[in-house]
């Protein structure tokens, strides 16, 4: 391997000499050059690693050689030979573009020890963009298994479903006495097989949630307006036989009576039994879970919830990483299973721009507090009208907004129907939409539909559900349905006209 050529600028010789010598005895070969003209036309038909330059020089300075020699060859490294007694400062040399200096007169000591700092400096620098190099490269493949490996966790997901469900179902038919009766062992075995399945079909919902997570693709909530007790209920019947097995007392404090959420009800039950479920590990027999609420946030639109238990606790080294997916506690000894419930937790609830956190102290138990909108014009704006609107918007879809309002005209007012009747409303409607439109009831009389169609089809349909209703026998003698709608780009010329337009239709009191 050659020597490191050093090429050196000087209008003087002597000082031309004296730096060729130098650099020469060094180990390095010079190259010189009389004037800062010579130097740009030496770079541009010859490469070289390392530029001397004196500052006072004739017709071009070292100043604007430097400039332009870094604007043309950025990897050049340059030492600047300066003068005592000069009007400039050594900071304005090496913003210039200089990567060390030389203060004359210097020695030949002096002189090893910039060139060999800068010589190291520059192995360093090759070193370091090889490495980037290797890495981009080892990134790209490691996005590449990635991929590869969400698409498997994906597909081998979706092939277990189906058998699974087959098997499950099939179980239940025999448990329930369609295969003949049971002896009383043939029960136990075929009920425990049940259990393991419904485990095991739990895990895989799970696995597809992750790959949808990891794809990029976010978890897709279906907002509807919800009363939390239900959610609740319905994930304490699921953990019921578990909680009776482990002889854990179960609370649910929630009132029935509290204003109702806007949250995707199989998300929701969802949380509950993950948090139920991660609490039941960490609690020994005779102990107790509660959910309750804290009251609202100071916005007075999210709610309050907490899933307490009186177990042993997560220790502190463990708790800001309960949320992260995969990890496993070490320190408490017990299995947590996947490793993936309380990660999936946490994108649920932010999903519902919402927030989650976990307080513990050993010995006395763990808390899992998280927030939860309230049904209300806010969060209808916030979680279904802003978004939808910036997807059709994405794709030039229509999107089109239709209100059905149940009137007494006896008594001039708003329909006050019961939590009943507005059960077989909502059943009614679901099957005049669309699976993928979002229908939000405003108890008591107002309902809400949001669809990516236009405004002549939100007509037909506003139409469609005031006879559907009136005529159906879903409704109070002599209630009347009015319905009207409002489409985007249709009615409006801009977005901001638009939601304004959608404030004007919805109840906000």
């Amino acid at each position: 391997m050659g020597k490191e050529r050093v090429l050196i600028v000087d209008d003087e010789p002597m000082v031309l000499d004296m730096v060729s010598a130098y650099v020469s005895h060094i180990g390095f070969e010079p190259v010189t050059a009389r004037t800062g003209k010579e130097v740009l036309e030496r770079l541009r038909n010859e490469p070289f690693p390392i530029l001397v330059t004196d500052i006072k020089m004739p017709e071009m300075d070292g100043f604007e050689l430097m400039e332009k020699v870094k604007s043309e060859f950025p990897d050049i490294h340059i030492i600047a030979m300066t003068g005592h007694g000069a009007s400039y400062t050594f900071t304005d040399v090496v913003t210039a573009g200089a990567t060390d200096y030389l203060n004359k007169p210097f020695t030949l000591d002096e002189m090893m020890a910039k060139l060999n700092r800068v010589s190291r400096e520059r192995e360093l620098i090759r070193d370091l963009k090889q490495k980037s190099a290797e890495l981009g490269s080892a990134n790209e493949e490691l996005q590449r298994l990635n991929n590869l490996k969400s698409i498997f966790v994906s597909g081998v997901s979706h092939e277990l479903r189906t058998p699974l469900t087959v098997i499950k179902e099939f179980i239940s038919l025999m448990l329930d006495g369609h295969g003949g009766t049971l002896t009383e062992d043939q029960r136990e075995y075929l009920g425990i097989a049940h259990k393991n399945i419904l485990r095991l079909t739990n895990l895989i919902d799970t696995l597809l949630d992750f790959s949808r997570i990891e794809s990029g693709k976010g978890l897709q909530l279906k907002f509807e307006s919800a009363r939390l007790t239900e959610i609740v209920e319905d994930a304490s019947i699921t953990l019921s036989q578990m909680l009776e097995e482990k002889r854990i007392e179960f609370e649910n404090r929630l009132d029935p009576d509290m204003p109702p959420v806007l949250i995707d009800r199989n998300r929701l039950v969802e949380v509950f039994i993950n948090l139920i479920n991660n609490a039941m590990k960490f609690t020994p027999a005779g102990g107790k879970i509660t959910i309750d609420t804290r009251g609202l946030t100071e916005s007075r639109d999210y709610l309050k919830v907490l899933v307490g238990d009186t177990g042993i606790g997560i220790p502190p080294e463990d708790l800001p990483r309960v949320f992260d997916r995969f990890y496993q506690a070490q320190s408490t000894g017990i299995s947590m299973g996947s490793g993936l419930g309380l990660a999936i937790t946490k994108e649920i609830i932010e999903g519902h721009q919402g927030l989650i956190r976990a307080e513990s102290r050993l010995g006395y138990g763990t808390s899992f507090l998280f927030t939860l909108p309230l049904l209300g014009a806010n969060n209808i704006f916030r979680l279904i009208i802003q978004p939808m609107l910036v997807e059709a918007e994405k794709d030039g879809l229509s999107f089109s907004m239709i209100r059905i309002k149940l009137w007494d005209p006896k008594m001039k007012k708003d329909a006050a129907l019961s939590y009943d009747s507005w059960g077989s409303v909502k059943y009614a409607l679901q099957k005049m939409v669309r699976s993928v439109d979002t229908i939000v009831p405003f108890p008591n009389s107002l309902i809400y539909i949001f669809s990516f169609i236009d405004g002549k089809l939100a007509r037909e349909i506003g139409e469609r559900v005031e006879v559907k209703l009136t005529q159906g026998g879903y409704l109070p003698k002599g209630t009347e349905v009015q319905s009207k709608n409002y489409s985007y780009p249709l009615d409006t010329g801009s977005v901001e006209d638009f939601l304004k337009g959608c404030r004007q239709l919805i109840k906000t009191e």
